[in-house]
């Protein structure tokens, strides 16, 4: 499997050196929708034994990143035509229930955190601009201080960034200026405590990137 490339750095067991490879190379699209992974040729390739492998491949198809069909095995999870709008919808639901809990936990230091990652998306070049706006609501998610919140979302989030570089990566963007605006609105109303007007902006901000995509 020549798309699989060694990831860079140490791991403290092959079974996590394997599912970063694989995951990387999913995300990236050197692994396409559809396309077997099989196995024994994974464990090949990384010089291990097939129960890394395996445990790797039980990780990526919680992650949805793969699914295993009988009588064929593992494959790389494909989306469907309304799979931009489930994804947002998720997000949605995700970033409100984050945003219940966040309004009483916030810290002083989660506040200034989230303004910097807002800032650090206003900064960012087009090519990076996606980038910058995934550790922005991860940053949000994070001020919930709700680590299962904060998984699932990740979760989400790693779906949506397949679903951007295959599909969308070179169609055109959404509002930028609107959407970094939603940004500030998020961080004011998380600083006045404001849940009303916090719950709003996350609406607006997914539905209106979700009808962009669809």
């Amino acid at each position: 499997m020549d798309q699989l490339r060694p990831p860079a750095g140490t791991f403290p067991t092959k079974q996590a050196m394997v599912l970063a490879a694989l995951r990387d190379a999913i995300l990236g699209g050197r692994l396409r929708p559809g396309e077997r992974v099989v196995i024994d040729e994974v464990a090949r390739r990384f010089g291990v034994s097939i129960i890394p492998v395996r445990e790797a491949m039980r990780q990526l198809e919680a992650e949805r990143l793969v699914t295993s069909q009988p009588h064929v095995g593992p494959v790389v999870t494909g989306f469907d035509e309304q799979a931009a709008i489930e994804l947002f919808t998720l997000l949605e639901c995700l970033e409100l229930a984050a945003a219940r809990h966040a309004i009483d936990r916030a810290t002083d230091d989660d506040l200034s955190e989230l303004l910097k990652a807002a800032e650090a998306v206003e900064r960012a070049p087009a090519a990076r601009w996606e980038e910058a706006n995934a550790r922005f609501h991860a940053r949000f998610a994070a001020c919930a201080h709700m680590p299962r919140i904060a998984e699932h979302l990740a979760t989400v989030s790693s779906e949506w960034e397949r679903l951007y570089r295959l599909r969308f990566k070179d169609s055109a963007a959404p509002d930028r200026i609107r959407a970094e605006s939603e940004h500030r609105l998020v961080v004011a109303a998380l600083k006045k405590r404001d849940e009303v007007s916090l719950q709003a902006v996350i609406r607006e901000h997914n539905r209106r990137a979700a009808a962009h995509y669809a």
